[in-house]
């Protein structure tokens, strides 16, 4: 029988690669709308700051990357012609980041382009069998998140 922290290193590994194949998969199908996996997740991080646009802080903590980054990600967005950033009205120093008409059709198409990829990666698999998974992954990310996990010399 497998001992349990060579059970916890397969989980890590399974997940991590299972992540990397869904953002390769992304990318791949996203190619077509000139988009990559993550420029996807942009513009949904851009659309969910409403009608009224997102901050760039707001964008980069959905992606949990930098603001920096995030404002890199906006920028190459808005060449593109998908965001359009304004003024804050709040905030004199700061931006709105908003998705234009195209940006809009864009991340439509995209999204059920990847629910589609979604459907046919689970094809066949047992409803139990996927809900027992995603108990399961729920599960581990909140045991990550609850302890605290040291530096063991």
């Amino acid at each position: 029988m497998t001992d349990r922290s060579s059970l916890a290193l397969q989980l890590t590994d399974a997940i991590r690669l299972a992540r990397t194949a869904v953002e390769h998969a992304g990318d791949q199908a996203f190619r077509a709308y000139g988009l990559s996996h993550r420029a996807h997740a942009a513009l949904v991080a851009v659309d969910a700051g409403g009608s009224d646009g997102a901050r760039p802080k707001e964008v980069a903590d959905q992606l949990g990357v930098s603001r920096p980054a995030a404002t890199t990600f906006i920028q190459r967005l808005e060449t593109k012609g998908l965001v359009e950033t304004t003024p804050d009205p709040e905030d004199d120093r700061g931006v709105r980041v908003a998705l234009t008409r195209h940006g809009l059709e864009v991340l439509l198409r995209a999204s059920q382009l990847e629910r589609r990829l979604a459907a046919r990666a689970i094809e066949g698999m047992p409803a139990s069998s996927i809900a027992r998974a995603v108990t399961l992954l729920q599960g581990f990310k909140q045991r990550l998140e609850d302890r605290q996990i040291g530096v063991v010399r």
